[in-house]
């Protein structure tokens, strides 16, 4: 009888290593400055449905959601679990001469860092699956719900890993940018996805790269529905892009959900 031999886990960087190593070139991966073009309408439909002024940016990276909402009349706190990512914020708001408050923070701390109130929280960037377990991601939704002010709105994206785990496409993209490549690929596990970034660029004509890798938990539609009213929300909108089109389980590239912090009743 063949043997059957488990592979390991691997040993990736923790959330903070992860981003800290990314901080000096994100915004060129991302594509920082257009994407100000891009989103800016969105965001400014969203901010006046809802009545916006006061908004949190959970798991902020270098600021784009921050700046974005600032420009746009809101005060803004950026939180991020990275301090570099959070020097790129404070310098993105130096030179745009807003102002934005900085709060290093991961989930689960937050409830004792954060000690406002706001209209909006916002996590974008597919932040939450980086909270490994379903309890971690309820806590974390209960957390938002205790910064946000009554009837407050949460705006949340992530990847449609419905789609991802289907397709199990290791590449996701290769994008050229600043002189250098960068190719974002998945290895694929039971419970778990492991999340690489690579970056290639050349040097004094050699070829050199740095590659960094991370933990996810892929989260669902149905696990994200069911978290979300056990944190305490209400009038869940489900769409398929920042855009707030349908989402469709097999094409949208995101699952975008707009939730509503449940009245308190008496």
């Amino acid at each position: 009888m063949e043997e059957i031999i488990e592979t390991p886990e691997p040993l990736l960087a923790d959330a903070t290593q992860f981003y800290d190593n990314l901080a000096e070139d994100y915004d060129t991966m991302t594509g920082f400055e257009k994407r100000f073009i891009h989103e800016k309408p969105f965001f400014n439909l969203l901010m006046q449905r809802f009545g916006i002024t006061t908004a949190l940016d959970a798991g902020a990276g270098t600021g784009f959601h921050s700046l974005l909402l600032a420009q746009l009349g809101a005060h803004m706190m950026a939180m991020d679990v990275s301090s570099k990512m959070l020097e790129h914020v404070k310098a993105h708001a130096k030179d745009l001469h807003i102002k934005i408050d900085l709060v290093e923070s991961n989930f689960q701390d937050m409830p004792h860092r954060v000690n406002k109130k706001f209209d909006a929280v916002l996590c974008m960037g597919n932040s939450l699956p980086h909270l490994l377990t379903y309890q971690e991601l309820v806590q974390s939704l209960k957390n938002f719900s205790s910064v946000l002010r009554p009837s407050g709105i949460l705006f949340l994206q992530l990847l449609n890993y419905a789609r991802i785990l289907t397709s199990r496409e290791r590449v996701q993209s290769v994008k050229e940018a600043g002189g250098m490549t960068f190719v974002r690929f998945y290895e694929f596990h039971e419970k778990f996805v492991v999340f690489n970034i690579l970056r290639l660029k050349k040097e004094e004509g050699r070829l050199v790269h740095k590659l960094d890798s991370v933990k996810l938990r892929p989260i669902l539609k149905p696990e994200l529905m069911s978290a979300l009213h056990e944190a305490g929300f209400d009038d869940l909108r489900i769409h398929g892009s920042i855009a707030l089109d349908d989402f469709c389980e097999q094409t949208s590239k995101d699952l975008v959900v707009l939730a509503l912090k449940r009245k308190a009743t008496n």
